[in-house]
């Protein structure tokens, strides 16, 4: 019986540890997703900058076209 008890807490033991390696390997994932989440945002942020852009660029481009092709006197 004895035996049996010390087997049984070897056991927990080891699943403690084994929880308490996932549980780091959890807590670094999350600060890890937290940097990957803060990068999107930046990303996100720069391609609407660069819509923002494109779009002055093509209006501009339109308004030269329309000076260029409107009659002369």
């Amino acid at each position: 019986m004895a035996q049996a008890t010390l087997s049984n807490q070897r056991t927990i033991i080891s699943n403690d540890r084994v929880i308490i390696r996932n549980q780091r390997k959890l807590l670094r994932n999350q600060i890890r997703l937290s940097e990957l989440l803060r990068n999107q945002g930046k990303i996100l942020r720069n391609q609407k900058a660069i819509i923002r852009n494109q779009k002055k660029i093509l209006a501009d481009h339109a308004r030269m076209l329309t000076k260029h092709s409107a009659p002369r006197r």
